[in-house]
């Protein structure tokens, strides 16, 4: 899948490359991070959005419902749930690992945006602090698989 999503990748890194709030804090980060929105689009059925945003995507990756708002976290090391103190919250948070060697990712679990926002902080690497859930503390996809089939999965 990383052969296919490498020129998107590339772009919006040329995008965001001169912007304040860039901080690429890995090889091949937003490579990364689509591979893990792409599995995320697999799961749920939900097309991926490829659209260019010079301001980026707001922490909202997709939406369940119309109503929740998804934001898809994809690590090499997905030890943790991360997401950066003092930025907007997803209603819903997806922690994805990520493969060099296959260039794929794999979903590995859930939790609420809510729950994220009171876990506790520490720096995990490049001077960044940010909110964390362990993985094995979040919930099972086959969970949110079945609220989404009781709700219904909107695009």
């Amino acid at each position: 899948m990383g052969n296919l999503l490498r020129p998107e990748a590339d772009a919006r890194h040329r995008l965001h490359q001169d912007q304040d709030s860039h901080r690429p804090l890995s090889d091949d980060y937003e490579l990364v991070g689509l591979v893990g929105e792409f599995e995320w689009g697999q799961f749920t059925g939900i097309t991926m959005d490829m659209t260019r945003r010079p301001e980026g995507d707001g922490g909202v990756d997709s939406f369940i419902y119309v109503r929740y708002s998804v934001d898809v976290k994809t690590a090499r090391k997905p030890f943790n749930l991360i997401h950066e103190k003092g930025k907007p919250f997803a209603d819903i948070f997806v922690l994805a690992g990520y493969s060099d060697e296959t260039e794929k990712a794999t979903l590995l679990g859930w939790h609420w945006g809510k729950a994220l926002a009171k876990a506790p902080v520490r720096e995990f690497g490049h001077g960044v602090l940010n909110h964390y859930i362990a993985a094995s503390e979040l919930h099972p996809l086959s969970e949110l698989e079945k609220r989404m089939l009781r709700l219904g999965v909107s695009e």
